[in-house]
């Protein structure tokens, strides 16, 4: 496994599977670059989810969740129309499939990934500009989709090259999606009340080590459990790592809040209470006062965290639905 890097702080133990295990004890913290955008976290899980491996905690589960999600919605933004012929972004769909139930299998000049279901078919995913995924053995759709000289002087080979429609179950867009839901059903979202203050503790613990990568992976991962939104460029937050509630207003407006704010400059973690509509340009003006440090709020600093908690463990369900 390739060596990473990560931050830890003073007083934190933490655990990573089949890699390593140790508490660590303060003044000094182990400091490893990571971004509080999270990404890449791929590096994080080289291991297949399928793959047998020590059981991952709430926290390491709800990290590949995000991780599953940034690159699934990479791929899709990438593959346009189903009609499109526009290049899908082959590394990031590579990377999701390894972290996925689908296991790797090269066969010609085809990169397949193989997903093994009840009965004699499989359901074989072809990394290719289209994605398309089959529901047949590996035999046909190698013959289909590679057809060797011999091959096609069989007139049904011929056939099933030429139309495919009774195997194909999906392309592109639709492709990914399906490979993501099959990776996430794999995945222990269920968290106890524990779990969730942990993570609030330790958010308070990168906050007062004014660690702006541990603070912005705190509030992704609340955000996360949450369904909080980052926010859209017009609210002016762009230096902020924000997420709130993101809502459609009339007459096409975009409401967005309640809402966490933290500052990366100036290390200063804010909770607005209140929607702030796109077309109120009052609202905005406040928004960016207190996003440029120029206004403040009631709610600051650990009551934040606080906040987020109590936001979460309000729910009536202890598992996160995907």
């Amino acid at each position: 496994m390739q060596g990473f890097f990560l931050i830890f702080p003073p007083h934190f133990s933490y655990r990573i599977p089949q890699i390593l295990s140790f508490p660590l004890t303060p003044p000094a913290p182990l400091l490893i670059p990571f971004t509080f955008d999270l990404y890449p976290l791929s590096f994080l899980f080289n291991l297949s989810i399928g793959e047998t491996m020590e059981k991952m905690s709430f926290k390491e589960n709800l990290l590949q969740k995000i991780e599953l999600d940034r690159l699934a919605s990479k791929v899709i933004a990438s593959c346009g129309t189903e009609q499109s012929n526009h290049p899908v972004d082959k590394e990031a769909m590579r990377s999701l499939l390894e972290l996925s139930p689908y296991q790797y299998q090269k066969e010609r000049d085809l990169d397949l990934y193989v997903k093994d279901v009840e009965g004699d078919l499989e359901i074989i995913l072809v990394l290719d500009n289209m994605l398309p995924i089959f529901r047949s053995t590996v035999k046909d759709v190698v013959t289909r989709r590679s057809p060797r000289t011999l091959e096609m002087w069989n007139f049904k080979t011929v056939r099933n090259i030429l139309v495919d429609s009774d195997i194909k179950l999906s392309t592109r867009a639709k492709s990914v999606e399906t490979v993501l839901d099959d990776t996430l059903a794999q995945l222990d979202l269920t968290y106890t009340d524990k779990d969730i203050e942990e993570l609030s503790k330790e958010g308070m613990a990168w906050l007062a080590g004014s660690d702006v990568n541990g603070v912005g992976t705190i509030l992704a991962l609340f955000a996360a459990l949450l369904g909080y939104q980052k926010p859209q460029k017009y609210f002016g937050l762009e230096n902020t790592v924000s997420y709130g509630v993101s809502a459609s207003g009339k007459d096409d407006d975009v409401l967005f809040g309640p809402l966490v704010l933290y500052r990366p400059v100036g290390n200063t973690l804010f909770w607005i209470d209140k929607s702030v509509s796109r077309s109120d340009r009052e609202q905005v003006k406040f928004l960016n006062a207190v996003a440029t440090g120029k206004r403040s709020v009631p709610m600051t600093g650990d009551a934040v965290f606080e906040k987020l908690q109590a936001n979460v463990l309000e729910r009536p369900e202890r598992v996160l639905r995907v």
